[in-house]
């Protein structure tokens, strides 16, 4: 199936953000889709996912908001926000952050120039969380 509009897009404006261009641009999207083509136009929808994936990977900013992410779900892992396995129940995180979270939407959807604000107000619930333990 062919690449979505949404997924051409954040390629390309991850790829400027990331200073990627040209040859670079081609030899990138050459390695993606099996030496097929060098167009992001003509990828498909598994090997645009997997290019915006490692493009994330890559970038600092998106490492550094991650970082946060994964500081939320720590804490809510201490709360026993966790699923049968004992695994972090992102589900319950995600709706906290829908319905409580200052921009009311998922958790991965928060910017890294959100975070921060979203950290604090879930660091108090954590605190919370702590003073009603003892």
């Amino acid at each position: 199936m062919k690449i979505t509009q949404q997924q051409r897009a954040c390629i390309y404006a991850m790829m400027n953000k990331l200073h990627i261009k040209g040859e670079t641009k081609e030899i990138i999207t050459l390695g993606f889709t099996q030496q097929r083509t060098t167009h992001i136009s003509e990828m498909t929808k598994t090997e645009a996912a997997a290019l915006i994936q490692h493009l994330k990977d890559i970038d600092p900013e998106e490492q550094r908001a991650n970082k946060m992410r994964r500081k939320i779900i720590s804490m809510a892992h201490e709360m026993h926000w966790h699923n049968k396995y004992g695994k972090a129940d992102i589900q319950r995180i995600d709706n906290w952050c829908k319905a409580y979270g200052y921009k009311h939407k998922s958790l991965n959807n928060y910017t890294y120039k959100e975070l921060p604000a979203l950290v604090t107000q879930f660091e108090q619930v954590y605190l919370s969380f702590l003073n009603h333990k003892n």
